[in-house]
């Protein structure tokens, strides 16, 4: 009889004895050779859960199947094979339709009658049944202990460190953490950071502070004695979430407050209240965010203010100064970011420009890159089936999901360079009309051709501002610019 062999292992554990591909690949084949079978083909998913078919060793074997390449599929295990039970139906049916038979080695599972068929979908309901009642337990725990007022895990929050499931105060952090909260009410949370950097204070993870995780920090309830459960930041888009979020007393008799509950409540009211205050500028800065400060490599954004003999003064502000309070680059004017963005643009004796030597000819195939973001796409969803079938941690799902993310972004930066790679003739044409026109057109029309043109563009400062009687603005220098 021909037979094909299927092997599976979707974790590092698995590794072990009885579970990885060598092992598997061993045991059939001494099976197979103890039933007088020959063995035609090899299938192997390595990394891959079963919670669904889309596998493609697996995706193969059916192909072949409805060839009709073999006459048995011998598997180690039924949960090597399938583990959703439309799956084993599905398989089981085609298999029967081109007289393909099951066996597993190390069960009494076969399909070589009715009965048996009958017993394998009873084990696999009951395998489904099983992994899908654990998770709601799981959840229902997690909701139990939240609604108890007790830990689900998770790391300390700043101002605590975790011994033995307890938080205990860290008396270094919780100072901070009240000059946080004594702090907004007469100061907002960007200027709020940038006090806390200029100070050398790092957020828990040894990061610079942001208004970000000021604004997190005065949001969660702990430090006025409130556990909180089932809430999730929007800070990096929409995430789905089972149930409410949980805000109970904390269950711990030695747990220390930090900040008065009224407290709390008072600046939970300020920040709803700043919120709704918010409005977008209209002002329109060419160079913001664009503009690079060549000392802390952190964004120029562009500010203005009156000036005594009228009219108005507009310069740029380096935000690893004003808003991180780790930079000492002094705020630029306009004109002198404008005189040397300018004064790179020249074309001489018709020879390739400063500007277009920087851009690279790109030179890829799109339908690859294409090709492999999809492959990418794929294991995304296949590392979310195995976190989800608790085949690795939540560490693990991270690292893995990071590592995808970076490769994607990777490839969808050359296709994007790909999209929008312009003729270097035409870039020399616009960039010459740029120059010629630039003092007659409007704010928002430079802050278009910019921020369409440039993905970056470093300043460095030569000479400093001058104050006195007649000021002298500062000299920069562009360093370095990428296009989109």
């Amino acid at each position: 009889m021909r037979c094909a062999i299927y092997r599976r292992v979707s974790t590092e554990m698995q590794k072990e004895e009885g579970f990885s591909l060598e092992a598997q690949k061993l045991r059939l084949e001494a099976f197979a050779e103890s039933q007088g079978w020959k063995i035609v083909d090899d299938y192997c998913d390595d990394g891959y859960s079963a919670k669904n078919m889309d596998r493609p060793a697996l995706k193969r074997l059916i192909s072949d199947m409805k060839n009709q390449r073999f006459d048995v599929v011998l598997v180690y295990r039924l949960d090597r094979f399938v583990r959703s039970v439309t799956d084993l139906h599905e398989l089981l049916k085609l298999m029967d339709m081109h007289d393909i038979k099951f066996k597993s080695s190390t069960e009494a599972f076969d399909t070589t009658s009715a009965t048996g068929r009958m017993f394998i979908t009873i084990i696999a309901t009951l395998a489904q049944w099983e992994r899908e009642t654990i998770a709601e337990r799981v959840y229902d725990s997690m909701l139990k202990r939240s609604e108890q007022g007790k830990r689900n895990g998770a790391p300390p929050p700043y101002g605590y460190d975790l011994k033995d499931g307890k938080l205990l105060e860290n008396k270094e952090e919780s100072k901070w953490v009240k000059f946080i909260f004594s702090q907004y009410r007469t100061h907002g949370s960007q200027n709020i950071a940038k006090k806390l950097n200029t100070r050398g204070v790092k957020t828990k993870k040894g990061e610079i502070w942001s208004d970000f995780s000021v604004r997190y920090t005065l949001r969660n309830p702990i430090y006025a004695g409130f556990l909180r459960w089932n809430y999730e930041s929007v800070s990096n888009g929409q995430r789905k979430k089972t149930g409410e979020e949980v805000v109970v007393p904390i269950d711990q008799e030695d747990f220390v407050v930090l900040i008065d509950k009224k407290d709390f409540d008072e600046v939970q009211k300020i920040m709803k209240k700043r919120s709704q205050m918010a409005f977008r500028s209209e002002n329109h800065y060419p160079f913001s965010g664009i503009a690079v400060c060549s000392k802390c490599g952190r964004n120029f954004t562009g500010a203005k203010r009156k000036r005594k003999s009228g009219g108005e003064f507009r310069f740029y502000k380096c935000q690893g100064r004003f808003k991180f309070g780790t930079c000492d680059m002094q705020s630029i004017a306009e004109s002198s970011i404008e005189a040397a963005f300018l004064n790179i643009i020249e074309f001489e004796n018709n020879t390739t420009s400063t500007l277009t030597t920087k851009e690279n000819k790109i030179d890829y195939d799109i339908e690859v890159i294409k090709e492999q973001l999809k492959k990418l796409s794929d294991k995304k969803e296949r590392t979310k089936d195995l976190y989800i079938d608790g085949e690795i941690s939540k560490s693990e799902y991270t690292k893995r999901i990071d590592r995808i993310k970076i490769e994607e972004m990777e490839l969808s930066a050359l296709l994007d360079k790909q999209d929008d790679e312009a003729s270097q003739n035409e870039l020399e044409d616009f960039l010459v009309q740029i120059k010629e026109e630039w003092y007659n057109l409007a704010d928002e029309t430079k802050k278009e051709i910019i921020q369409s043109l440039f993905k970056t563009m470093t300043v460095k400062l030569v000479e400093p501002s001058k104050s006195g009687k007649v000021p002298v603005h500062p000299v920069v220098k562009i360093t370095d610019y990428q296009f989109r």
